[in-house]
Parts: C-alpha cells; sequence; structure tokens
C-alpha cells in the first residue's frame, strides 16, 4: 500500500509517470529540539567512526541545526547535533519531539 502525501494528491499523472514527486514540509524546524528515537549507527558517512558504531544512544536529546531533503524522494532530513557536538543526519522517524512539533503531520500545521 502507497502513503498518498497530502502534498502529492495534487499532482498530475503525466507527472507522476515522470517520476516527479514534490517536496514535503518537513514536521521538525530549525532549533528545535528533538531526541533520538532510537539507537543510532553510522552508516558510513561519519569518516572517523568504524561503520556500524553507535553514534547516539535513544533518548539522547539534540537539536535541529539544519532541515534538508532527500535528493531521492524529497523526504525532509534533518541535521542534528547531540552533546559532544555529535552531528547526524536524520530521518523523522528516528526522531523524537522535546519541544512541541512545527506541524503534527506532513503539510498541516499544528
Amino acid at each position: 500500500m502507497t502513503e498518498v502525501i497530502p502534498s502529492q494528491a495534487d499532482v498530475s499523472p503525466a507527472d507522476k509517470a515522470a517520476g516527479f514527486i514534490p517536496p514535503r514540509e518537513p514536521i521538525f524546524d530549525w532549533g528545535m529540539r528533538v531526541a533520538a528515537a532510537e539507537d543510532l549507527y553510522n552508516d558510513g558517512s561519519h569518516p572517523h567512526v568504524a561503520e556500524g558504531a553507535l553514534l547516539v544512544p535513544k533518548g539522547t536529546p539534540g537539536e535541529v541545526v539544519r532541515v534538508g531533503k532527500s535528493e531521492v524522494d524529497s523526504t525532509p532530513v534533518y541535521l542534528v547535533e547531540f552533546p559532544g557536538s555529535v552531528m547526524v543526519g536524520c530521518f523523522e522517524d528516528e526522531l523524537a519531539p522535546i519541544s512541541r512539533p512545527l506541524r503534527l503531520a506532513p503539510g498541516v500545521m499544528g
């Protein structure tokens, strides 16, 4: 089953066929306090840490310092600074809000 994101509902069939995926609004914003919703391991993007090593344990608080999007499907990606200046790129399902999220669901203002 494919989840339809509200912003995708208005995409024309031609655009869908061409692989167009519109960007969607991120749930979190810069400066928001979040916590790791699961243990975060190095996927190879941290060159000075062994691949597969634990970077951030579940429940560790952090702050969103940048919001971007995946080049593949326009999914929001968050750069989060955790204690010890550990910077980790995270998807929404890897984070839990500490402060109130900007949006309760993608495309819906809170």
